[in-house]
């Protein structure tokens, strides 16, 4: 990328940071024009110690989702047959499919809904909830609404899903993303996490896993298992080489491609940010955004935030957006994305 685009890219992003709600963030671009580039701004801690350095690891959160979805499809999974038909247990009605798992329409209710999620996480960071207690909270009693009749975004479904996922490649969440993605992508700074970090993370801040409501660095006391989805680690440079990999059509066959992004409706309503919001399989899609769509996920959690976007014909080009915060602010960077694009059509115009 030219010198004179990676600064003004770099102040766009440091202008953003200074008055974000999180010590420090990392951005990855890939234009298929100008090239690749990566920034950091602020710092690794609240006091402003430490400049946050560019290719931080952090949780990427429910970013992970569409790695998942696109190594099933990888692997030829049978998208409308009966998740029962692979795992027997728990006992669940033949309406829920394995796609609607992926796509949030099959009626699973939340764990991270349930009321007691969050007081559990904060009085035991490092000891999450096995599967049989989401099993016994989540399952046992009526769904949401009937599979097929509605959409809600469900971590429950894809807790299923990572089973899934491990029972059909043999192996674990871990061997099996290592293998379909991770190591032909050569993505070597990306890895699912298993237990609690002992320091290759960069720190992450909240409030929520603190028994006082302080702000404190939350890495050496969180256990990942509390994500039962599966959670990886990654850089934002190799998030946006991730799903430029999968929108360019390195990653899967053109018909498996084609059903991942065929956009569901959601049924909400449009905002400042979103025209249509939809969802794919494991993609936050919106087919009105412009510039060919918007295909991505957003990701958030104790210490962290995450957000990826590609649009595949930015000004004929396709253009692959991630921003990673080390921070919870219950929210995804979309002022930041926009305050980048602009940049890039400030380039073509010059």
């Amino acid at each position: 990328m030219k010198p004179a685009l990676s600064e003004a890219l770099q102040r766009a992003l440091s202008h953003w940071q200074n008055c974000a709600p999180c010590p420090g963030s990392n951005v990855a671009i890939i234009d298929g024009r100008h090239g690749a580039w990566s920034g950091a701004a602020g710092w690794r801690d609240p006091d402003g110690e430490t400049a946050m350095p560019d290719g931080a690891r952090f949780y990427i959160y429910s970013i992970t989702k569409s790695f998942v979805a696109a190594r099933l499809l990888q692997l030829g999974i049978a998208l409308d047959r009966p998740i029962s038909a692979y795992l027997p247990s728990p006992a669940l009605p033949d309406g829920v499919t394995v796609r609607r798992l992926l796509n949030h329409s099959a009626g699973l209710p939340s764990y991270t809904d349930q009321p007691d999620y969050a007081p559990a996480a904060r009085r035991a960071p490092g000891q999450p909830w096995t599967d049989e207690e989401v099993f016994r909270r989540c399952l046992g009693g009526a769904l949401d609404f009937s599979p097929g009749d509605g959409w809600r975004y469900s971590n429950t479904g894809y807790l299923l899903l990572k089973r899934l996922l491990e029972t059909v490649a043999g192996a674990t969440l871990a061997e099996a993303i290592g293998a379909g993605i991770l190591g032909p992508l050569g993505l070597a700074e990306s890895y699912v996490a298993q237990a609690i970090d002992k320091g290759r993370l960069t720190p992450g801040y909240t409030r929520e896993l603190s028994t006082d409501e302080r702000m404190i660095d939350v890495m050496p006391i969180y256990h990942p298992g509390w994500c039962l989805t599966g959670v990886m680690v990654s850089t934002a440079a190799e998030v946006a080489r991730f799903y430029a990999a999968l929108m360019g059509g390195k990653l899967l066959p053109p018909a498996a491609l084609a059903t991942m992004t065929d956009p569901m409706p959601t049924g909400f309503a449009g905002d400042r940010f979103y025209r249509r919001p939809c969802y794919g399989l494991g993609l936050m899609i919106d087919p009105d955004w412009g510039h060919g769509g918007l295909y991505g996920h957003g990701g958030g959690g104790p210490g962290a935030s995450s957000w990826a976007m590609h649009l595949p014909d930015f000004h004929g080009r396709p253009v692959t957006l991630v921003a990673l915060c080390n921070a919870s602010w219950g929210g995804h960077p979309h002022f930041l994305m926009k305050d980048l694009l602009r940049v890039l059509e400030e380039e073509e115009e010059a």
